[in-house]
């Protein structure tokens, strides 16, 4: 699974902190939901309106049991992750044209630098 995201980074986006950002759909249609537990690179523990589901990451509208975490370049453009890391993401163009589809790119949570890093999602 490589280097698993900070737990810092999981958990309630209504809790102090920053958390991480989802559109997930656990069975109940897709909605604004939160991680509560990386079950993999690519498989979480999502929860959306008070139900749970392990979903799988993906690009595009989330299907059943599919998640989406959303990233930003420095000029806005936008990007679906598709494999995540403590570092690092694989990213698919959504608005945005800095990186191609399956990069490996650099992310946080302050502020995206120039063809080297997104700035991810948090609540």
């Amino acid at each position: 699974m490589g280097r698993p995201l900070n737990k810092r980074n999981l958990g309630d986006t209504g809790d102090a902190g920053a958390q991480i950002s989802v559109t997930a759909d656990v069975g109940a249609g897709a909605g604004a939901g939160f991680i509560l537990k990386q079950t993999g690179s690519k498989r979480f523990l999502c929860s959306v309106g008070g139900s749970e589901a392990v979903c799988s990451l993906g690009a595009g509208a989330p299907a059943v049991n599919e998640v989406r975490i959303n990233v930003a370049d420095s000029a806005a453009g936008t990007y679906d992750v598709t494999k995540i890391s403590g570092r690092t993401c694989t990213v698919e163009p959504n608005t945005g044209t800095a990186f191609n589809s399956g990069d490996k790119v650099a992310w946080n949570r302050s502020a995206a630098v120039l063809n080297e890093s997104v700035v991810i999602d948090v609540l």
